[in-house]
């Protein structure tokens, strides 16, 4: 049996990094240190990468030497004995003042600028010992010429310690004093420490805290600043902090963190919630771990952790593993039970093992031992998880791959963790990563420098099919330069008459976008700029064994402020618009009539190029998908992207749509799915976009997220993005919602349809007499026979109507695990139906002259 020693303490270690503050996926990219995409992130919320999990677990304690895999919290000890916590692992973003490692996992090099600094640590052998191999800062001048202070490449056999400017103290001054070449320093897990900041407010309102506060006089959700700490306490009268997306925060009780991740938590009576945006939203996830003890005396919030954290974590973990494992029984949800039963056990034993340590005052084994339990207890909860055989799993991944050998080894990688769609990053930032004759015919370079020599994108097709993945090439429509990787690149570098231009730099030079800094668009209006995307994408329809295209950055650039921000003021733009309307748009205000001409003008344009888009490829490729990457909030998107996607469905210019989400919880993504199902009925395929992998969000709240927009009524599920996937996240992926290898119903809606049926049928089975009555489970299986007989038939009409009956037939069961299978199966029952109602559209426009 599993008792607790837990008592109040204090708290610090082992956390995650802050989600940038910023609604659009584009400029989530940026921070204000560098811009890049990592090849993967280790999951520090695991002491051990998930992969080595059941080896760590059946191994003996002394059967490996090898180095552990290092997590954010652990300490960098000096050989002169200073000390230094990592803020984080292979992050995808370095914010300011962060003290990182990177793992060969991120990839080639670490991709980080040059006003930071790095040291290059090898592996001696030992399982927390490094050798220095070379440092260098921006701070002082380097040993050696060659050595840089940023993307440094990454040793097969040792990792790169990375600080980024902005901290106080400046950590980059702690490399330069403290970090030698030739020196051996350690990397290891800390079984006790302490870490204090200030707090910016206290239950803040429009008086009491002015950063709050936007230029209007009305509070930010929840009043809650751009990098600020706030404490919501009960008195405040708020039943919820009322934050957006952009943070983190957690809940105390007790004095202890009962809870983390994700923003607008309720604020308990007995405790209160800490809440961070930015760099402090870091602080938190670094230094307030569940199980930590957190003190505050007037402004001053102290944190700790030791072995009593650890094992905290193990038991609420161990806790929550066997509430989940209860709950899929009870509701008869079909898991690998067996295997979730030997994990929870596994769990139960390495806690009892860990308190039995902390009894003999031996802290370090107290704390593995607790850290090892708590990984297995996730791992029963991970195999609790709802897997279907019938739904989208897709995911963005930009190649960095340089050989054919590489390239199978990721699409080895994708295949286990479950994915059956690819949006292979084809054409970014003004680059295609194949060699092009539609990009050299008008004096554009015809290929990306990296890929010289060879075509990817033929070898990732290839492999992709091999594995029974479908390839979309994921495209760049109209945004072709950045500052941070070369400027205007090389469409405009050939065109700059092409360029779209922002109001603040009508006749002066060309400028990036002041709201997406750094980034260079074309003209959504100019007859070159479109005739040339669509070259590019009439060359991969007709000359590659593609299932879709799939069109992001398919809109304006954000274009708020007007003042300044709007766009596209270019002549061309200016020209066509007061040809139609008389009126040169520039000397336009929001307060005159035709200022709502001059967005619908805009909006129009985006719209009109999907739609030739869409009679291309209906001419062209008619078997090829045309998907897009959309702004889940409708509104959004039109206000400030002049996106209409709702348009698009409604005139039928896409197969898909995947939403991008980019709440930190279940529930806000959940809440994106039913508006945009909602919007675009049952006649749309729509697999919305999560971001857990690039916020570094904990595999559990992947998996939760996974399963909110399912039930949400998504067809399906994108992640965002492949490179920022940590190994912790693709374990979950793997145990649990990718466990079964499903078919992506855009492409079969029939198969799809049938395939789930018959899955329904053995759940509903399996069932009868605990989670629906034997004769209701008769009368369904009645139903769902007859309609898969209609499916092989092809007579769809047939099987939606027996979907219609087998509904009514499930009936409202009492009972809270009776209930959750029964909303199961309606939630699938009208999946069906949906796509069979598709089906059957697209079988109206191919043979119009029939009636249904």
């Amino acid at each position: 049996m599993v008792r607790t020693i837990y008592e109040p303490i204090a708290e610090t270690a082992g956390a995650r990094r802050g989600a940038v503050h910023d609604e659009t996926k584009d400029s989530m990219v940026n921070d204000s240190t560098d811009r890049r995409r990592g090849w993967r992130m280790m999951c520090p919320a695991l002491a051990l990468a998930a992969v080595t999990l059941l080896a760590t677990l059946s191994a003996p304690p002394s059967a490996s030497a090898a180095p552990t895999p290092p997590a954010a919290g652990d300490e960098i000890t000096a050989a002169d004995g200073a000390t230094l916590a990592l803020t984080a692992v292979d992050p995808p973003s370095r914010l300011g003042g962060m003290v990182a490692v990177y793992t060969p996992a991120f990839g080639a090099s670490t991709m980080t600028n040059a006003f930071g600094g790095e040291a290059v640590l090898i592996s001696d052998g030992t399982p927390d010992g490094y050798t220095v191999e070379r440092v260098c800062t921006v701070l002082a001048s380097c040993s050696d010429p060659s050595w840089t202070p940023g993307n440094n490449a990454l040793p097969a056999d040792g990792v790169v310690l990375s600080v980024s400017p902005g901290g106080t103290p400046d950590v980059r001054a702690w490399v330069r004093d403290h970090i030698k070449a030739g020196d051996t320093v350690r990397i290891a897990p800390v079984v006790s420490r302490s870490a204090s900041t200030t707090l910016d407010a206290v239950d803040p309102d429009a008086e009491n805290n002015p950063p709050g506060v936007d230029s209007n006089g009305t509070c930010f959700p929840g009043c809650r600043g751009a990098e600020q700490l706030v404490q919501y306490t009960s008195a405040s009268g708020r039943a919820s902090t009322g934050t957006n997306d952009f943070g983190y925060e957690v809940s105390v009780q007790g004095g202890i963190v009962t809870g983390a991740g994700g923003n607008g938590r309720e604020i308990p009576e007995d405790g209160y919630v800490l809440s961070g945006h930015g760099s402090r939203g870091t602080w938190l996830q670094t230094n307030a771990v569940v199980g930590a003890s957190i003190s505050v005396e007037g402004r001053t919030l102290t944190a700790t952790v030791d072995e009593r954290t650890a094992i905290y974590g193990a038991e609420q973990s161990l806790a929550d593993a066997r509430t989940r494992v209860d709950g899929a029984l009870a509701s008869c949800l079909t898991f690998p039970r067996d295997s979730a039963a030997e994990a929870v056990a596994a769990a139960t034993k390495g806690l009892d093992d860990a308190l039995a340590a902390a009894d003999a005052g031996d802290k370090a084994a107290a704390v593995d031992l607790a850290n090892a339990a708590r990984a297995t207890a996730e791992l029963a909860s991970y195999r609790t998880a709802e897997s279907r055989p019938a739904e989208g799993r897709a995911t963005w991944v930009r190649p960095e791959e340089t050989t054919p050998e590489q390239i199978e080894a990721t699409l080895d990688e994708i295949d286990t963790a479950g994915f059956n769609m690819v949006f292979l990053e084809t054409i970014y930032q003004g680059y295609t990563i194949y060699p092009s004759d539609a990009a050299a015919a008008v004096g554009v370079a015809p290929q990306r420098p990296q890929f010289v020599g060879f075509d990817p994108l033929k070898v990732w097709i290839d492999g992709a099919h091999a594995r029974g993945i479908e390839l979309h090439p994921w495209v760049h429509t109209f945004f072709v330069g950045s500052d941070q990787t070369g400027g205007l690149g090389p469409v405009l570098t050939a065109h700059p008459e092409w360029a779209a231009v922002q109001r603040a730099d009508v006749g002066g030079p060309l400028g990036p976008s002041i709201m997406e800094p750094g980034y260079y668009f074309v003209d959504a209006a100019h007859p070159g700029a479109r005739a040339y995307v669509q070259s590019l994408l009439r060359e991969l329809m007709t000359e590659y064994d593609i299932e879709g295209i799939h069109l992001d950055y398919i809109r304006y650039p954000v274009s708020q402020p007007w003042e300044t921000a709007g766009y596209s003021y270019s002549d061309v733009s200016r020209a066509a618009f007061a040809e139609v309307h008389g009126v040169d748009p520039y000397t336009l205000t929001p307060a005159e009539p035709l200022w709502r001409t001059w967005t619908d003008w805009r909006i129009e344009n985006v719209t009109s190029f999907v739609g030739e888009v869409r009679e291309m490829q209906r001419a062209e490729a008619p078997e090829v998908a045309l998907s897009a990457a959309v702004f889940a909030d409708p509104v959004d998107g039109l206000d400030k992207k002049f996106q209409n996607w709702a348009d698009w469905v409604d005139r039928g210019y896409v197969d898909l749509l995947t939403g991008m989400s980019f709440g930190t919880s279940g529930a806000s993504v959940a809440r994106d799915t039913e508006v945009m199902r909602e919007r675009v009925g049952d006649n749309q395929y729509l697999y919305t976009a999560t971001y857990g992998p690039f916020r570094g969000s904990t595999p559990a709240t992947v998996l939760e997220q996974i399963r909110a927009v399912s039930d949400a009524g998504s067809d399906g599920v994108g992640l965002f993005a492949w490179n920022q996937l940590s190994q912790g996240q693709a374990a979950a992926l793997a145990e649990g919602a990718h466990r079964v290898q499903a078919i992506a119903p855009h492409s079969d809606p029939v198969g799809a349809a049938s395939v789930g049926l018959s899955e329904l049928r053995e759940d509903v089975t399996g069932a009868s007499g605990v989670c629906i009555g034997g004769t209701s489970a008769d009368r369904v299986n009645h139903r769902l026979d007859k309609a898969l007989t209609a499916l092989d038939r092809g007579q769809l009409d047939k099987a939606a109507r027996e979907l219609e009956r087998a509904v009514a037939s499930v009936g409202t069961p009492s009972g809270e695990g009776s209930q959750e299978f029964a909303a199961r199966a309606l939630r699938d029952l009208d999946m069906f139906s949906r796509w069979i109602d598709t089906a059957l559209e697209r079988e109206f426009q191919t043979n119009p002259t029939e009636t249904r």
